[in-house]
């Protein structure tokens, strides 16, 4: 009888171990996040504009907003926002799909924009450009937020002061 117990409570003792360390009923965990923040600067050749890019994984049909504040330097800021087709520069999402830059700013203004449409999942890149003909100088600093109602994970590393080709600015 004692052999028989020890035998049931071992099968048991098994089963509970098996299914405990199984993970296909776990939840999957989001590694996303729902706030970015980060400072950035230029440091421009005289002459140009350069802006800094970032990468970005978004979900269809979240809403996201873009801050640029503490902005120094004499600096004016332009973004593009546009889904990655293996290069840079498509087009902006925040200029209605228009290949310019969005800029409605003077030197060292704030740039806030909110409620913007993810209309599909994918990699998306955020240009944030310093505009030579409008800045004073060379070189500025920034602080990037971005807010998203779903959450969102950064790509590659960032790239900066990259030379702008074709650079032209509007404020829709």
């Amino acid at each position: 009888m004692k052999t028989q117990i020890l035998k049931a409570l071992l099968v048991l003792s098994i089963i509970f171990f098996v299914s405990c360390s199984n993970d296909d009923d776990a939840t999957p965990v989001d590694t996303g996040v729902t706030l970015f923040e980060k400072e950035g600067e230029w440091d421009c050749e005289i002459g140009h504009t350069c802006e800094d890019i970032y990468q970005f994984e978004f979900k269809e049909g979240s809403r996201i907003s873009i801050s640029i504040d503490n902005v120094t330097g004499s600096s004016v800021v332009s973004l593009d926002l546009a889904a990655d087709f293996g290069q840079f520069g498509g087009p902006n999402i925040l200029n209605e799909g228009a290949l310019s830059y969005y800029g409605c700013t003077g030197q060292d203004g704030e740039v806030s924009l909110a409620n913007i449409l993810i209309s599909e999942t994918g990699t998306y890149n955020l240009a944030i450009a310093r505009d030579w003909g409008l800045s004073a100088g060379f070189d500025g600093t920034y602080k990037l937020i971005i807010v998203s109602d779903t959450s969102f994970t950064e790509g590659i590393a960032p790239t900066n002061d990259t030379e702008v080709q074709n650079y032209v600015r509007e404020c829709l």
